[in-house]
């Protein structure tokens, strides 16, 4: 018998799925419908109004989105952060998609912090504005006044949002397993995967907690930097689903009138800016990897503040390193080294033509030999490298397609605030000053040394290890698998010609036995020939006409 509450999950589910179509049928995606076997759920809808199919594609793609919900929504903004998979036109419509919702009653404010603090947020703070200054999907943001008089930031949980969120994102691996099963050529994106690193980071999205460790990450990192604010966390009065911080009261980044009228100066703006997005990336290998305009903004003295850290990058040690190399290569029109960083990073999956890839990688290189740094637009030329990365289908690890994009937006604002501005120039001495640590010896004497232990503790555990293999295979725990590429077709054909051999030596005995019994004239006779012999040349006849004809038919004499 079914639960009644497992019923009622699947009865949602499948009102949720039926709705996804019908949103997708509506703006003219019904081929993919039909194509993915979801038909049945839209037959009905075919009597609707048709789509406007003279709407461009991508505009069709972000109002179906939109009109989806908020886990569409965040999934197309995540999209928009894929240069390497979506050609630009998709990702300047997806980066319109705007998650401002109606918010919610103040009502459901308070059950939530009795549900998280045990406590209405007006015994909490000396003051809670009740009307949200920012709502979202996922989220609310309240202004509050702290006892001791710090003006804070709120953020408080959509009610509902986690369960819509978990339906969804069971939708979209259902959809995108049958668009990798039966529309082969979006294979190569990999939408599952897409939708699992999807999945990951709105989970961690919805955890504030998560997002409160990361800003606290940022703020140890950029402590005693005069150039960057980071808000401070107030645990206090943080859970999963209640998230407090420093009001951040500055200007946009891209108000550039707002900007002048407070006195502030862009060149320093965009220098500052540029500055802490290096550090971030060459010094602590932790960035801020949602780098929409609207969650950066400029305090007095032109300091760079953000907000918004549920989606942050990191990169280890040796992505770090790959990244300086591609930099150098880039800048010393090396191809072959170019090459080497993407199959370092393993980007060079079977399939790619090489030596395709290399002339195009060539090519790139060549159009910025020779040119000065400051003649150079950083953000110019991460297109035209992410448009060789999607020319060959090369699909980047998240990090990497999230850094990206991030460093492209930012050149993009900088040269906002100073047309003169040149972040290659800004990048030089820290790319340098991360090769000379790369370089330094004491670094190399601890990876020596980190190996060394590593080797000593593998060969402390030899024996052991060993003598745990003896025992299994002693017990029959261990079995050996062999897996073989290309014998089947192999057996196929030694099946078929053993039959055939065997067709016709049955076709010889028939004959051969035949031919005997028509010379002892013996039995009944048909035209004075022996009916046995006569029906064995018969059967002979039909059995060598349709060994000929199978020989015929395979196209191999």
């Amino acid at each position: 018998m079914i639960r009644p509450l497992r019923a009622l999950r699947a009865y949602r589910r499948l009102r949720r799925y039926r709705q996804v179509t019908f949103v997708l049928v509506k703006y003219g995606f019904d081929d993919i419908v039909d194509r993915i076997g979801a038909a049945p759920f839209w037959r009905r809808f075919r009597r609707r109004k048709p789509p406007d199919r003279d709407i461009p594609t991508p505009r069709r793609l972000r109002l179906a989105l939109t009109d989806l919900g908020p886990t569409f929504v965040k999934f197309g903004q995540l999209l928009s952060t894929r240069p390497d998979i979506l050609p630009d036109k998709y990702l300047a419509e997806l980066e319109k998609l705007q998650d401002d919702v109606a918010p919610f009653p103040i009502a459901e404010v308070r059950r939530i912090f009795c549900e998280e603090l045990d406590r209405p947020p007006e015994q909490i703070f000396a003051s809670f504005e009740q009307t949200p200054f920012a709502s979202g999907s996922i989220a609310q943001v309240h202004r509050a006044v702290l006892t001791d008089g710090g003006l804070v930031a709120v953020k408080v949980q959509r009610p509902g949002i986690q369960r819509l969120i978990e339906t969804d994102l069971a939708i979209l691996e259902e959809l995108t397993a049958l668009l990798e099963r039966r529309i082969r050529e979006l294979r190569w994106l990999r939408p599952r995967e897409l939708v699992r690193q999807f999945a990951r980071s709105i989970r961690r999205e919805l955890d504030f907690v998560a997002e409160a460790q990361a800003i606290e990450r940022f703020r140890l990192n950029f402590a005693g930097d005069p150039n960057r604010f980071v808000p401070q966390v107030h645990w206090d009065f943080s859970t999963p689903r209640i998230l407090t911080a420093d009001f951040v009261d500055g200007v946009k980044i891209t108000d550039l009138e707002n900007i002048r009228a407070r006195g502030l100066d862009p060149q320093a703006i965009a220098r500052n800016g540029a500055r802490t997005i290096l550090k971030e990336v060459f010094e602590h290998r932790l960035f801020h990897a949602d780098p929409h305009p609207g969650n950066f903004f400029v305090l007095e003295g032109n300091v760079i503040a953000a907000i918004d850290f549920g989606m942050v990058g990191s990169l280890d040690d040796e992505t770090s390193e790959q990244l300086a190399m591609l930099l150098s290569s880039v800048v010393t029109r090396d191809a072959d080294g170019i090459l080497r960083v993407f199959r370092a990073l393993g980007l060079l999956r079977e399939g790619i033509d090489r030596s395709l890839l290399k002339f195009d990688i060539q090519e790139f290189v060549d159009r910025y030999y020779g040119l000065p740094l400051e003649k150079m637009d950083a953000e110019k030329l991460i297109q035209d490298m992410l448009q060789v990365v999607r020319r060959h289908r090369i699909v980047l690890p998240v990090n990497l397609a999230l850094l990206g994009r991030m460093l492209a937006v930012s050149a993009g604002v900088g040269r906002m605030l100073d047309p003169q501005f040149d972040v290659l120039s800004e990048a030089k001495p820290f790319v340098k000053s991360f090769m000379a640590r790369r370089m330094d010896p004491k670094r190399a004497a601890r990876q020596i040394a980190k190996t060394w232990r590593d080797y000593q503790a593998a060969f402390r555990s030899l024996p052991n290890d060993l003598e745990e293999i003896l025992a299994k295979v002693k017990r029959g725990q261990i079995l050996v698998s062999l897996h073989h590429e290309g014998l089947n077709r192999l057996i196929l054909e030694m099946d078929r010609s053993s039959n055939r051999l065997s067709f016709g030596m049955i076709i010889a005995s028939l004959i051969i036995g035949s031919s005997v019994v028509m010379q002892l004239e013996k039995g009944p006779t048909i035209l004075g020939f022996p009916a046995i012999g006569l029906a064995g040349y018969l059967i002979a006849g039909l059995l060598g006409l349709w060994l000929v004809l199978a020989i015929l038919r395979s196209g191999r004499i």
